[in-house]
């Protein structure tokens, strides 16, 4: 019995609940796009927060469930499209190596986010900086002009943050715009808080999002929600978009 989305509409679907159930049940070669930001594995707790209580640690980031997944989003994505998924310095080597069994690692992008977290401020540099792995299956075709691989995109506010590890839409604007297009299918199958799934509103994509933690699923819900009323440049060119059958049809 296929489990049904706990949120739908005619472009969203978004499921509550362990990716590792999920995924096995959505169609192979169904996907156009899959970008994420899993939990690294390293048993992360933001302390960066001035005016608001300390995040719990994220649920599974003391394990490398992440790697489990890459078999299953290989599955799920079309020939010559992209997985971008974002990674830890500390770890970074685990990554790699599971996901070259399945793509082909065409670039490690480095964010610059301007400002790393307290941390260590005696013996360690500041870590203002992560990597998002751009792993193709097959080729996939950059979207406009081509641009280099470091990304110099500010970080949340921590007093702003709703998610942990929050990242900001404008970084994964540009990883859409640069590997997807309008009406393509992107999955992510560790949705946090929700921030594809809004850009996927904003730039007219489709969107399945997946989140085991029932607080964080519904922020996305109401974050997805509110995207979709906001007028976008999407919605100003829409009747010139080509409609293409996908997932929901």
């Amino acid at each position: 019995m296929k489990i049904k989305p706990d949120y739908e509409d005619k472009n969203v679907k978004l499921y509550c609940g362990d990716c590792l159930d999920i995924l096995p049940q959505l169609p192979d070669n169904s996907v156009d796009a899959v970008v994420t930001d899993p939990p690294y594995g390293i048993n992360y707790q933001s302390n960066g927060r001035v005016k608001s209580p300390k995040f719990a640690v994220l649920e599974n980031d003391d394990n490398d469930l992440r790697l489990v997944t890459f078999s299953y989003i290989h599955k799920l994505l079309r020939e010559n499209c992209v997985f971008a998924g974002f990674a830890s310095f500390k770890n970074y080597a685990d990554d790699f190596i599971e996901a070259k069994k399945y793509f082909n690692i065409k670039n490690c992008v480095v964010w610059n986010k301007g400002g790393g977290g307290i941390g260590d401020l005696t013996h360690s540099l500041s870590t203002d900086y992560e990597l998002l792995l751009i792993c193709h299956k097959g080729k996939a075709k950059i979207r406009g002009k081509r641009c280099g691989s470091i990304w110099n995109v500010g970080k949340v506010n921590p007093d702003g943050m709703v998610h942990p590890t929050e990242k900001p839409i404008g970084i994964i604007l540009r990883i859409l715009k640069k590997w997807s297009d309008d009406n393509n299918l992107i999955l992510d199958p560790f949705m946090g808080s929700g921030t594809t799934g809004v850009a996927c509103v904003q730039l007219g994509r489709k969107f399945i999002g997946i989140e085991k933690d029932k607080k964080y699923f519904d922020i996305a819900v109401k974050r997805i929600k509110k995207a979709k009323y906001k007028p976008t440049l999407f919605e100003k060119s829409k009747s010139k978009s080509v409609k293409v059958k996908g997932f929901f049809e």
